[in-house]
């Protein structure tokens, strides 16, 4: 989980156990908006979190993901149970987007609260592909705040990266979160380069994913 915090405003870039950081979201209870870059229950999870305790959300952003059957890369009852996350805060009046990368980068995708955020992947092609899986289409966001680029990778495949390598610019110039926990699976060697990050943050744990972090990541990140 990320926290964008404004006086105006709370967002949220994925919310695992947002439970345990309640202090930093706001009293009154309302959520400018949640981005869910893909829906694995390590992403999503704290949608329940916030609905059990009475959140609202303006606005549910999320991965753009179409599941097709016997899909592998995420489970059923993990697309059932976002899914159904995702209903309950429909009725209760949040609006949802699923955006694929913008066409056009003249502009920002949205501009709330003095907070600049550009898509950046998944292009559709690489989202919509018939080999797809669901990091093909993790959303890959870009926060502009004054002058620091942020980038959130969510966790991005190679090919969703290498789209954004080939055909971005700029997209980083501060903080870069890793995308797939740094496992070599999304530690695309020129995305990483031509982000051209001061930091970057790694979501990880001890003893839970296999080689993530991953040696040879570590090095190119």
């Amino acid at each position: 989980a990320s926290i964008i915090k404004k006086d105006t405003a709370t967002f949220l870039i994925d919310c695992h156990n947002i439970g345990d950081y309640a202090s930093f979201l706001p009293s009154t209870k309302k959520m400018r908006a949640v981005f869910i870059t893909h829906q694995h229950s390590y992403n999503y999870s704290g949608l329940r979190y916030l609905k059990d305790n009475g959140y609202s959300i303006d606005f549910l952003i999320y991965s753009p993901y179409d599941r097709r059957r016997g899909d592998n890369s995420i489970t059923l009852e993990e697309w059932n149970e976002f899914n159904s996350l995702k209903d309950y805060f429909a009725n209760k009046g949040t609006k949802l987007y699923t955006p694929h990368r913008q066409e056009s980068f003249d502009k920002p995708w949205w501009e709330p609260d003095g907070i600049k955020f550009e898509i950046i992947g998944p292009h559709s092609s690489v989202a919509n592909s018939d080999t797809r899986e669901i990091h093909d289409a993790s959303l890959v966001i870009k926060a502009i705040l004054n002058d620091r680029k942020c980038l959130f990778a969510g966790d991005a495949s190679d090919a969703n990266l290498e789209y954004i390598a080939n055909n971005t610019r700029n997209y980083c110039n501060d903080i870069l979160h890793a995308s797939h926990h740094a496992s070599i699976n999304g530690a695309h060697l020129e995305f990483i380069k031509k982000a051209n990050a001061n930091y970057t943050l790694i979501s990880t744990k001890s003893g839970v994913y296999e080689n993530a972090p991953h040696p040879t990541a570590l090095r190119r990140y």
